[in-house]
């Protein structure tokens, strides 16, 4: 068999089953065709292939390699598919662990079985397993499961595009439930406690609550802010490395007391030296954080949060301190504000920014219809007429 004959049955082979797909032919030449020809076909799929030869001899002895090629072929299977994804993906993403963590949701979601054995009835079925799953804390949230629903859709259209699968099972499966988006956010009374209880904790030395406050404060991710090294605090500034996105990587103001703290935690040290859990042999997961928020929360006497509604608080004071959204988004590591405001900022603080930009805005108006008759008043008859007449609301 050519070589580009082999190539074709294997890929032809790779979405059928190979149990039931029949070898038929040759068949000769016809309708001004010089060509003899076989025929693959696999009625399971209702796909079929055509492959052809110079004579009947040469037809014959090519339908009884591509059936030796069907008897020894193995299917591709989900988990060796994923293994083949997670190396091209390893191209785009930057952490390892997130390449880990992805391959981790997707063989916790699909089964080890041939691609192309798994049905749009069998998407829904795994979809809805994966809905019902319990974790440490109860039921899996729906953001979680619809999160995992659009890994695997994104997996299964990159395996259609490689020919490793014919369609996408997935492209019908529709999320369950309504995911709520961002995390829990203390109001402004319970966020200045924990600012006041995290401010005294870091200035009597613990690491911690100065962690925690660079996360508030520059509205940085836990693994940003753990990942930090003191070289890349700079006076008042502080570089982000971050690997998230291209927009992670980011200059951020430090406000002068947090600023003031670090500093003296970071005075003496190598600039490698990582700035938080130093003493640790490697970076800690962020897990790490919510120990030490817990405990503060706890201390200050307000509700439980998790260290990524920290980013979210961040988001949402800034906008009401009147930052823009836009310098909200970059400071986030954000391409947008759509991001900041599906995950981050809270519909009242959005809505709450939005009305002071139009106050400012009327404020700026008002004081330039004040100004103006001032400035007209001055000017000579025959040219503050012209102006007038300039400014009259045309008819029509």
């Amino acid at each position: 068999m050519k070589r580009h004959d082999r190539s074709a049955v294997a890929k032809f082979l790779t979405s059928c089953e190979p149990e039931t797909v029949k070898v038929y032919g040759p068949y000769e030449p016809h309708r001004g065709r010089s060509k003899w020809r076989i025929q693959i076909w696999d009625p399971t799929t209702q796909r079929k292939k055509s492959l052809t030869a110079d004579s009947r001899q040469a037809a014959q002895i090519l339908k009884a390699q591509v059936e030796r090629e069907i008897a020894g072929h193995s299917p591709v299977t989900i988990h060796t598919a994923v293994a083949e994804y997670l190396t091209y993906k390893a191209g785009t993403i930057r952490s390892e662990k997130q390449v880990f963590d992805l391959g981790e949701k997707l063989r916790g979601f699909l089964p080890d079985v041939p691609i192309h054995s798994i049905s749009s009835t069998d998407a829904h079925g795994l979809y809805e397993a994966q809905t019902q799953q319990r974790g440490k804390k109860g039921a899996m949230a729906a953001a979680t499961h619809q999160g995992r629903l659009r890994l695997v859709k994104a997996f299964w259209q990159w395996m259609v595009r490689r020919g490793l699968a014919t369609a996408n099972p997935f492209a019908t499966v529709l999320p369950i439930g309504k995911a709520q988006a961002g995390k829990f956010q203390l109001d402004e009374p319970d966020a200045r406690k924990l600012d006041r209880h995290l401010f005294a904790s870091a200035d009597a030395g613990d690491e911690g609550a100065l962690a925690l406050l660079v996360e508030l404060y520059l509205g940085l991710r836990t693994s940003e802010v753990l990942g930090l090294r003191v070289s890349q605090l700079d006076g008042h500034n502080l570089f982000v490395h971050g690997t998230k996105t291209k927009n992670a990587r980011r200059k951020l103001a430090v406000c002068e007391p947090v600023a003031a703290l670090l500093k003296r935690h970071c005075d003496g040290r190598q600039g490698e030296e990582r700035i938080f859990a130093a003493n640790l042999p490697s970076q800690p997961a962020p897990n790490w954080a919510y120990k030490r928020l817990k405990k503060h929360c706890a201390a200050a006497g307000v509700p439980d949060i998790c260290p990524h509604s920290l980013r979210g608080m961040h988001s949402s004071l800034a906008l009401e301190g009147g930052a823009t959204s836009q310098n909200v988004a970059s400071a986030l590591g954000h391409a947008s504000f759509a991001t900041t405001a599906r995950h981050y900022a809270t519909p009242d603080s959005i809505a709450r920014s939005k009305a002071k930009v139009f106050a400012a805005a009327m404020a700026e108006q008002r004081e330039a219809d004040s100004v103006l008759p001032s400035i007209l008043l001055r000017l000579p008859d025959d040219l503050r007429r012209q102006v007038e007449e300039s400014l009259r609301p045309r008819r029509g």
